[in-house]
């Protein structure tokens, strides 16, 4: 069985009379299985050698000079690199210079079993073909446009010619008809026409039918711009990308730019998985749903799935530095099962800091962050298997801490929406109690970790007995959406995450942040790990 996939990206500008139609019918093997992690893969490809031709043209002789094409082909082109594609980029072609790399790449497409064209610049629909528009043309009129542009069949041809599996074409092209003013009206478009989906097709627009959008003020395209934020999350089928693609675009036009898609696909693609295994390393292990870092009791690690959610003070009930709430797509990772131990923190460093000392399992503590990136070099020193370890970004903290990728994500990180005594360690003073929470007694100290049920994922003690490090600088939260964000570039405080044994709930909550310098030292604060791939 074969599938057939078409990517359809267009930005247009108000008033456009631009209307660029694409149908593209390309084959792509059956997936051996649905769980896209056993995929064959070759660097971070999913179905075989990959190829991509990247163009951008914004300094036209007689149209103008458009902003963002340039460092959309750039960024596209870097992106494309790191999900393991051979890139050609080029910018700025006249007609000629279009053509023949258009034909020089496309002679080499039968090598590949994925080929991705990717355009920025003006292009123009006419008389039913549409066209990528050179630096040099100058049309006079509707007819003329054949003779100064090139058709998009040329790219197109060599796929179906080269019968490449799987043939994506992404058109950020384009803003309005540059040359329209001196054309009758009887000769303009008027904006995009909505194309139904054939079988087996997935078609992406980046606006609505007969609607346009601005080419801006942003280093890059919006339409691009969302695509770039997104193309990289592992495990994500292009429908599911394009749904936060369209959703990136609505939000951060306010609105006024809505995407718009039709897809009859009858399988899932996926620009990269979750699978460290390549071919060129057969040694390096698969990322498996539970690992341990250290041959010791509770050095388990947990899979975590990337997804998009919502970081901040969604219950509006936080502090004023958990806003704006703002969409964060985080990427797959594996993460501590448990609070790094007492005992695991001696195996590696030789000593133990702790205050509570007559219990090896329960978390290290008095450890700053300092001390926690030597530690962290020293098992990494020591590890195996590819995984390389370190503290997790606040993102990632907030996103494990409420359950994942998880529509009602929970008030406390155990996973629950209520916090007692039986569930997490925190001061549950009389005092202290807040209607979420039940008082209970004190306990005063640390204890043994794993000792209350996990939240949803599988991890223990988000919420209570130590507060734990994350890898950022402390600061502002942007209302921009995000993906993997790390946190200001630099600071003096780092962020502590989670609450502890001598907190009161509204401090154990998963959207509260608390901060300290690299040095703070504290009975009632540790840290996890979690893992990257070398």
């Amino acid at each position: 069985m074969r599938q057939c996939l078409l990517i359809t990206c267009y930005v247009m500008k108000a008033h456009s009379s631009l209307s660029l139609l694409l149908l593209l019918a390309v084959t792509l093997r059956t997936l051996a299985q649905s769980d896209p992690r056993s995929l064959k893969t070759v660097g971070n490809a999913t179905t075989g050698k990959r190829t991509a031709l990247v163009i951008g043209n914004a300094t036209y002789v007689h149209a103008g000079t458009l902003r963002n094409p340039l460092n959309d082909a750039q960024a596209m082109s870097q992106t494309l690199q790191k999900l393991g594609f051979a890139v050609t980029q080029r910018t700025n072609l006249d007609r000629a210079g279009l053509e023949s790399t258009i034909n020089t790449w496309g002679k080499s497409l039968g090598q590949y079993e994925v080929a991705l064209f990717y355009y920025a610049g003006h292009g123009i629909e006419a008389g039913g073909t549409n066209y990528l528009v050179p630096i040099d043309a100058h049309p006079q009129n509707q007819a003329q446009v054949k003779f100064h542009a090139t058709p998009l069949d040329m790219v197109t041809g060599w796929m179906e010619e080269n019968r490449v599996r799987t043939n994506i074409v992404l058109l950020d092209a384009c803003r309005d008809n540059p040359f329209a003013r001196s054309w009758s009206r009887s000769t303009t478009g008027g904006g995009l026409a909505n194309i139904t989906a054939p079988s087996g097709t997935f078609i992406g627009f980046a606006a609505s039918p007969g609607k346009t959008a601005a080419d801006g003020d942003r280093t890059n395209g919006l339409y691009t711009e969302a695509i770039l934020q997104v193309l990289n999350t592992p495990d994500l089928t292009i429908d599911q990308i394009f749904n936060r693609v369209n959703q990136y675009v609505r939000r951060q036009s306010g609105g006024t730019q809505i995407p718009f898609k039709n897809s009859s696909l009858e399988d899932d693609f996926y620009f990269t998985i979750t699978s460290p295994k390549r071919e060129s390393e057969p040694n390096t292990p698969p990322i498996t749903r539970s690992q341990k870092f250290l041959e010791l009791p509770f050095a388990d690690l947990v899979y975590v799935p990337g997804g998009t959610f919502q970081m901040g003070d969604t219950r509006n009930e936080g502090a004023s530095d958990e806003k704006p709430v703002h969409s964060v797509t985080v990427s797959p990772f594996l993460m501590g099962k448990y609070e790094v131990t007492q005992r695991q923190w001696e195996a590696v460093m030789g000593s133990n800091p702790s205050h509570f000392k007559d219990c090896p399992d329960c978390p290290v503590e008095l450890v700053s962050w300092d001390d926690v990136q030597e530690f962290l070099q020293k098992l990494n020193a020591r590890a195996s298997g590819g995984l390389r370890y370190r503290l997790p970004t606040e993102a990632e903290w907030e996103y494990a801490a409420g359950g994942g990728p998880v529509a009602n994500r929970s008030r406390f990180g155990n996973g629950k929406d209520i916090l007692n005594l039986a569930g997490a360690n925190f001061d549950g003073s009389t005092a202290y109690k807040k209607v979420h929470s039940v008082a209970g007694a004190y306990r005063r100290k640390t204890v043994v970790v794993g000792s209350f049920s996990p939240n949803g994922l599988g991890l223990h003690d988000m919420s209570g007995n130590v507060e734990e490090w994350c890898s950022d600088w402390y600061g502002s939260y942007s209302g921009e959406a995000q993906a993997d964000p790390t946190g200001p570039a630099d600071g003096n405080k780092r962020v502590l995450r989670g609450g502890c044994w001598n907190l009161h709930p509204a401090f154990c909550q998963v959207a509260y942040r608390h901060y300290d310098t690299p040095r703070y030292l504290y009975a009632g604060v540790g840290f996890r790990v979690v893992a990257q791939l070398q």
